[in-house]
């Protein structure tokens, strides 16, 4: 009778057991599932400001959006949703949040005090469209040659000095005009929908 009870006990315990890793598994799940990335949160919570993609390379682009609040609470906001591989120094009111295959870019709004324009941009188009010296204080630049090539820094300053239309070295693709290649494409047939979209 008493082993008849124990492996009933052990039966219970078992399912019990099986009940409990369920559980916990699916509240995990559940959870992942909810997880946003920080991208998609900008495009659904920002205001589109305007877009820059290379016609030939999907890959190579940037998108431009506005938020009414600080650079500092911008990225507070964003690395609570996502949390980036590497958070920049904030420097003369610019701050870098760097994820697995892009950056997010804040720069304070010069012609609206207490906003921020925020770029997200592909690790493509920043290998290829940013001035090294865009990122001074801000990252280190054995981070960027450890993601874009050992002698990215040097070969990209010496392509912005000759084409400085082709490169950033200010404040960030807003403000600062199309590339003078030509191969660029403004406008809104990006995800953001076109200027005037988002919250």
């Amino acid at each position: 009778m008493r082993r008849a009870v124990s492996v009933h006990l052990e039966c219970f315990h078992m399912k019990i057991k099986k009940w409990l890793i369920l559980t916990v598994a699916s509240v995990f799940l559940l959870a992942a599932c909810g997880m946003q990335e920080a991208d998609d949160y900008v495009d659904e919570n920002y205001t589109f400001i305007d877009a820059v993609q290379n016609n030939t390379n999907a890959n190579d682009q940037a998108m431009v959006y506005r938020t009414n609040q600080s650079v500092a609470d911008t990225a507070s906001e964003l690395i609570d949703v996502e949390q980036p591989e590497k958070v920049g120094e904030e420097v003369d009111g610019r701050q870098v949040l760097v994820y697995d295959n892009e950056f997010i870019i804040l720069t304070e709004d010069p012609d609206n005090p207490g906003s921020t324009l925020v770029e997200v941009a592909e690790e493509e188009f920043v290998r290829t469209h940013y001035s090294p010296g865009f990122f001074s204080g801000m990252l280190l630049g054995s981070l960027l040659n450890g993601r874009f090539g050992s002698n990215w820094e040097r070969t990209q300053t010496n392509k912005c000095r000759n084409n400085n239309d082709d490169c950033y070295s200010g404040g960030g693709y807003y403000g600062t005009g199309t590339f003078s290649s030509g191969s660029y494409g403004r406008g809104s047939t990006f995800r953001g929908g076109g200027p005037g979209e988002g919250k």
